[in-house]
């Protein structure tokens, strides 16, 4: 339910992204559980905007 929200407040895009951040899979409503599943551009959206990528140099 939280994710349809999310759809409806901030897009689709959005919605998908924090599906592949929380790896939710057991039945999403979108098939973007994993990286593999996952197109490039968010794949690549989330990982430059991870935690663990800030404190790189």
């Amino acid at each position: 339910m939280a994710l349809d929200l999310v759809v409806k407040i901030f897009g689709k895009e959005e919605a998908q992204r924090i599906q592949l951040a929380i790896e939710y899979d057991p039945k999403p409503p979108f098939d973007m559980g994993n990286p593999v599943k996952a197109p490039p551009h968010i794949v690549e959206k989330l990982r430059k905007n991870s935690r663990f990528n800030r404190h790189r140099n």
